[in-house]
This record gives structure tokens, C-alpha cells and sequence, in this order.
């Protein structure tokens, strides 16, 4: 399968152990720049300053607004788009330690779909985040999500069709980010999973036409692969993610 590529990044996990500081990730930037590369996504959690959230990335390492608008500017200047990623589902656990996050929980990593305080949470995040970068694209996460559904929201409402929670929130997120001028991408591996009884890697999937249809229009699939040497078994997930969209990452 041929594909052609717009963008050719680097994402830089910030959310685990350490954030990387400005002056090695400014050392990043040149190098990529002189290897061709023209995206930077940065993977954040919460190590990044959101505007009415005191505890959010509390005691963590964080990335300021200034510090954040320096990186994007340096980037610019290098040729290199930054690009902000964020989590708007799941691996949230660090923040499921302050009460005040607790509360808007289905389970200890992932937000209870639904609830008022989720949506103002994230578009918080949306707000600041349009403070400090300049580019339409915005990457929500949404991975890994497998306990959606199973804790306080099924207490809430009852046993529900996880695909349909996951498109409703899907859908809410997007209209937020549709608000501050983002294009979002998000992590495809909810969609096989659900399709598949919680297998991601499955290079004959098929997707009911009920759930293609619901996938909002300026979505981008990402589609990650950690594990896999052949080829052939790339192709054929590649094969598969267009048969749900053509927005496609890799």
C-alpha cells in the first residue's frame, strides 16, 4: 500500500518521568530540522499551564505559557511546526489525585463522560492551549480507554454501548476544539477495540456502518504500532483505518 506523507514529526513524551527543558529541547529542534523533519508534537498530560486549573500538573513538571510560546517560535524559525498534544479521556491518573479531579472520574485514569466539569476541564485546556500555539492541528488522545463506562458512569446510567459513549464524547470534544480553531487527530486504537472485544491489532476489522458514520469529519486517525516488523502486517492495518476514514496518521 502507497501512502504519502504531509508531515514528517517527532512526538516528545513530556508526561512520563521528566519533562524535557527548553534548552535540550531547543538542541531537539535543530537537529530535527537538520534531519528534515517538520512537525514537533509534544505529549502532554498535565505539564502544561491551564488557566483555572491551580492543581492541575501540581508538584509535576510543567511547561509555562511563556515557555510554551518560546518553544512553538523556536520551532517556527527552525521550519518546524509544534504541535500540542493533550489527553481528553484517558491517562489522566495523575490528576485523579486532587480531589477536585476525582470527582469527574469514571475510573482511576479515565473522565466520567457526561459530567459538566469534564467538558469545562477541557476546554480549559483547549483556551490555554490557544494561548500559546499557533498551529490548527491539536492531537486529544483518547487511547486506551478500556475501562470507559465501567465505573462511576455505569453506576450513573446504567450498562450503555461503549461505542456510543466514546462518539458522544468524541463529538462534544471536537466541538470545543472546533471553538478555539483546532483541527483535532486522536489515537485510533479505541475504534479497533471496540469493533474487535478489545484487540487493537487486528488487520481485518470491520467497522459497522452506524460507527463510520458517527466519526466527525475534521478527525484525524492516528494509528500507532509499537510491536510489529513486517511489513505485510502494516499494510494491512493501513488497509484497515481507511476503511474508517481517509484523515489518516501514522
Amino acid at each position: 500500500m502507497k501512502t504519502n506523507f504531509n508531515n514528517f514529526g517527532l512526538m516528545v513524551d513530556c508526561s512520563r518521568n521528566a519533562v524535557m527543558n527548553l534548552n535540550e529541547l531547543k538542541r531537539l529542534i535543530k537537529l530535527m530540522a537538520k534531519m528534515g523533519y517538520n512537525q514537533l508534537q509534544l505529549y502532554m498530560e498535565d505539564t502544561y499551564n491551564v488557566e483555572n486549573e491551580e492543581f492541575f500538573g501540581y508538584k509535576r513538571g510543567k511547561y509555562s505559557f511563556d515557555e510554551l510560546r518560546e518553544i512553538v517560535d523556536f520551532a517556527e524559525e527552525n521550519g518546524i511546526e509544534a504541535v500540542p498534544c493533550m489527553q481528553t479521556l484517558a491517562h489522566l491518573y495523575t490528576i485523579n489525585r486532587w480531589k477536585k479531579y476525582s470527582k469527574i472520574m469514571d475510573v482511576e485514569d479515565t473522565l466520567l463522560v457526561g459530567d459538566d466539569g469534564v467538558y469545562e476541564l477541557i476546554e480549559n485546556m483547549f483556551s490555554s492551549l490557544r494561548k500559546c500555539f499557533k498551529t490548527d492541528k491539536i492531537h486529544i488522545g483518547m487511547d486506551e480507554a478500556v475501562n470507559l463506562g465501567k465505573g462511576k458512569y455505569r453506576d450513573l446510567h446504567g450498562e450503555r454501548d461503549r461505542a456510543e459513549i466514546l462518539l458522544e464524547h468524541l463529538n462534544k470534544v471536537c466541538e470545543l476544539a472546533e471553538k478555539y480553531n483546532f483541527n483535532p487527530m486522536m489515537w485510533s486504537d479505541m475504534f479497533y477495540r471496540l469493533a474487535n472485544g478489545g484487540e487493537y491489532y487486528s488487520s481485518d476489522t470491520e467497522f459497522s456502518g452506524e460507527i463510520k458514520a458517527k466519526i466527525p469529519q475534521n478527525v484525524t486517525l492516528v494509528y500507532w504500532d509499537y510491536y510489529h516488523i513486517k511489513k505485510e502486517f502494516y499494510d494491512g492495518m493501513l488497509k484497515g483505518h481507511k476503511k474508517l476514514t481517509d484523515n489518516l496518521a501514522f
